[in-house]
């Protein structure tokens, strides 16, 4: 691709894409039954398809449409369209501007008879038109052209026998029917009236026309599917309208009704209010959810997404980006360099201190000497006895095994130890675990467990930037939301442009690229929380406060858990202001649950468990992959997510913190209790 190409993954958003592109963009799972098998579109059984943002719900309900049907099989109509079982008719909820169909002095029952009427109205229209531009030049239409009219007209509660005998006549009286609902809607704020006359009965046409079509051979079987999109713009009111439809459903027609996490207002209906039952009168298809069950197939998903916008954004003459394979992507990006001991990852770090001391010996000898002047720790009373503990666990050129040693240190000094004889032994086990074999001790325990994690304690302290790079890692923190990938994608790309270099067609993109992309990406994506109002605003709070302490935790002397970016609580005991604030952050996507929780290790308790999202951790230096989760409390869940309680968070953080931090004078009996299991909490199916 010619490096001044425009920017491949500059549109995230389906709505943004024209007909041919969600054609041409369309990328299947590669593994089970695929993104059709999961909605399947032929049966006759409803689904709400629920995600978050940018899950992917309108590329592939659109990709269910009639518009798109006919690219897919051009040449083959209507052929294919018998050979689907079904005829797309998508919409919008959006598109109807169904915030008219409210207030302006009128009752709630009569602007529930309006709308539904125009939605009736509308949908029809749109089917009609499918029809006429499947079947119109078909010799058997043109022979029944008036029969199918006329079966239509008597679904009016007037039964037109002078009505149109023309498809093109009868979508022209339909369509003059709305222009004159638009008008006395959009007018009723000036004139305070509502003349509208309603002339047909609930459903009587959207689950009528689909009985009349069969009178043609070519869709007879052909089930009508209805795929009402962005159902968050509709009012509760209207959402209970549609899901009626869902339970009076009947002949051969289906509905698949699309909806952000946060998008369901009610699940009740006009019948005696009930709700529609899960399972027997709709299906729930959590898309998001479904992608991050399966990462390998996403992950390879992932990949041809990639591939085919590369592809159909480069040079229709340029045989490299058409030949571009999944597995080519892995080398465009710079990774992590594959070391020993992350040797060459630390390189850096070691030439910034060589011939003087790293900051992480420097923070010892001070805590040292500090508590050798009160607490005075065994084995390291006065400034001799603190240097050669500090010589005995230098590794030189090895910055992390040093990290390990501290950590290991620290431990020790916590338990009361001597110091002094800690620091042989571990120096013991540190050389130990430089030879084949060495991680069966508790030394490769601790280092299997927190490499990651004192990687990054190391950055942080000489001030280098976190690594945020690689394809899998990008993957990865879209966290089965697709857009997030692309997003992420897009700010790399423009970072690599802006340093002069060649993304996807020369050399790999830089690491200070990709970070710089990520970070915006991350910035993004938190900032979008922003457009949800005051909820929003105290969303980002509460994300602020949780992730706050688990950098504090991941960055503690003596942290408790590795790899930490998830949490788990019993949510029953919280308050209810907690709770629901908690299920927002989940609708939202800031927080992932984790579905199988997480068991309390005294009670044996299956608490919740929830992760913060892994495009959020570059902005507090978070790990992206969880292992450990951190169990909090009823009173710290309070002040991360009740309004009425955050006062208290700063004093509840740093009593939870202080026995993970030397000299550890006011290590909580709770803590202590946590310590015990310091190397055997990991989950380790993540």
């Amino acid at each position: 691709m010619h490096p001044l190409s425009k920017n491949p993954f500059n549109l995230t958003k389906a709505n943004d894409y024209s007909d041919a592109q969600i054609n041409d963009y369309w990328v299947d799972m590669p593994y089970g039954t695929g993104f059709l098998g999961m909605l399947k579109p032929s049966s006759p059984m409803p689904t709400l398809i629920l995600g978050g943002k940018g899950s992917g719900k309108t590329h592939l309900m659109r990709y269910c449409s009639y518009e798109i049907q006919k690219l897919r099989h051009a040449g083959r109509l209507p052929l294919a369209i018998k050979s689907d079982g079904y005829i797309g008719i998508y919409t919008r909820c959006e598109g109807l501007n169904a915030n008219r169909f409210s207030g302006k002095g009128q009752s709630i029952d009569a602007w529930r008879c309006v709308f539904e009427y125009y939605m009736e109205l509308f949908l029809s229209d749109l089917l009609l038109a499918h029809v006429k531009d499947l079947l119109g030049s078909s010799p058997e239409f043109k022979r029944r052209e008036s029969a199918f009219c006329r079966s239509v007209l008597k679904l009016f509660d007037e039964d037109d026998s002078e009505g149109p005998t023309k498809l093109d006549s009868l979508i022209n009286s339909l369509r003059s029917l709305r222009r004159d609902i638009d008008e006395k809607v959009n007018n009723c704020a000036i004139t305070r009236r509502l003349q509208v006359k309603v002339r047909a009965t609930r459903s009587r046409l959207i689950f009528g026309i689909p009985k009349a079509i069969q009178m043609f051979s070519d869709l007879h079987g052909v089930q009508v599917l209805y795929l009402i999109d962005e159902l968050e713009n509709f009012s509760e009111d209207q959402q209970k309208y549609l899901f009626t439809l869902v339970r009076e459903r009947s002949g051969p027609s289906s509905m698949k009704i699309g909806a952000r996490l946060y998008g369901i207002k009610t699940y009740s209906t006009f019948s005696g209010d009930e709700e529609i039952k899960e399972g027997s009168e709709y299906e729930k298809l959590l898309l998001d959810e479904h992608l991050r069950s399966n990462p390998r197939g996403y992950n390879a998903f992932a990949r041809r997404l990639i591939v085919s916008k590369l592809a159909e954004s480069g040079p229709r003459d340029d045989d490299k980006a058409l030949a571009i394979k999944a597995d080519d992507i892995d080398q465009m990006l710079e990774g992590r360099k594959d070391s020993r001991f992350y040797e060459a990852e630390t390189q850096q770090f070691v030439m910034k201190y060589e011939g003087r001391e790293p900051p992480h010996f420097q923070k010892l000898r001070s805590k040292l000497s500090s508590a050798a002047k009160a607490s005075r720790p065994p084995g390291a009373q006065n400034a001799g006895e603190i240097s050669k503990i500090i010589d005995m666990l230098r590794v030189p050129g090895f910055p992390l095994l040093e990290k390990v040693n501290l950590m290991l240190l620290y431990k020790a000094w916590s338990e009361g130890a001597n110091l002094a004889k800690s620091a042989h032994s571990i120096a013991g086990m540190c050389a130990e675990f430089q030879q084949p074999r060495g991680l069966q001790s508790i030394y490769g325990v601790t280092y299997g467990h927190f490499a990651q994690d004192l990687l990054a304690q190391l950055f942080r302290e000489s001030d280098l930037p976190q690594r945020y790079c690689g394809i899998d890692s990008f993957i990865h923190m879209s966290m089965g939301l697709p857009r997030l990938l692309l997003i992420i994608l897009k700010h790399v790309y423009n970072w690599a442009i802006f340093n002069n270099e060649q993304p996807f067609s020369g050399p790999a993109i830089s690491a200070e690229s990709q970070r710089k992309g990520v970070w915006e990406a991350a910035l993004w994506f938190f900032d979008d929380a922003k457009s949800k109002g005051e909820e929003g605003a105290f969303l980002q709070d509460c994300l602020k406060r949780l992730a706050e302490l688990f950098r504090e935790v991941r960055f503690a002397d003596k942290p408790v858990e590795c790899s930490l970016c998830s949490f788990s609580a019993n949510t029953s005991k919280i308050s209810a202001k907690a709770k629901e604030n908690v299920e927002l952050a989940e609708k939202y996507s800031l927080l992932i649950r984790v579905q199988r929780g997480q068991r309390d290790r005294n009670s044996m308790r299956v608490d919740a468990k929830y992760q913060i999202n892994s495009l959020l951790a570059p902005l507090w230096d978070l790990p992206i992959y969880r292992r450990g989760a951190l169990p909090i409390d009823t009173e710290l869940m309070g002040a991360i997510f009740d309004p009425d309680m955050v006062q208290t968070f700063d004093k509840l953080v740093a009593s939870r913190i202080a026995g993970m931090n030397a000299p550890f004078h006011q290590k909580a009996s709770k803590e202590k209790s946590a310590q015990q299991d310091l190397f055997y909490v990991v989950d380790t199916h993540d």
